[in-house]
């Protein structure tokens, strides 16, 4: 449970990250990373349910999560070009297919029967969430990315 919470608050805060770096060009953009963030509450707030159930709220407490090293490491935090949005918006949909890998992973693994129905219900959000950036990406040129939102 703890891993699955800290996993979801790093997906949360790199949603709002996105969100708000795509706000002034990529409205739209903007506004499905804030979608896909408030799943990312919805399955933190499922996770402090099943825990507060179970008397295990130390296990969900929000802890400090770093960044990803991508994000220091960026010149700009707000995107500028085309390039830019392009190369955010692929690095979302790879992080996506790695979460959603983790989620199947700790569903596989999972020995606590009050998770096992959350886990599938956050594997298939997850396959959602893949779909989701993939076809915004598929139907959206780089040149449509910005400017035109």
């Amino acid at each position: 449970m703890t891993l699955a919470s800290a996993h979801e608050m790093t997906e949360l805060q790199r949603y709002r990250r996105l969100t708000l770096g795509f706000l002034p060009t990529a409205p739209r953009i903007s506004q499905l990373m804030a979608s896909l963030g408030l799943q990312c509450e919805s399955r933190l707030a499922t996770l402090r349910q099943i825990a507060s159930h179970l008397d295990l709220e130390a296990c969900v407490s929000a802890v400090p999560v770093d960044p990803p090293n991508f994000e220091i490491t960026r010149k700009h935090f707000f995107v500028v070009d085309d390039g830019m949005a392009v190369q955010l918006l692929d690095q979302a949909i790879l992080t996506a297919v790695e979460s959603k890998r983790f989620f199947a992973w700790l569903l596989e693994t999972n020995a606590t029967p009050e998770l096992h129905r959350p886990f599938i219900a956050f594997v298939s959000e997850k396959e959602t969430e893949n779909h989701v950036l993939l076809e915004f990406r598929e139907h959206h040129s780089a040149s449509l990315l910005l400017h035109h939102a």
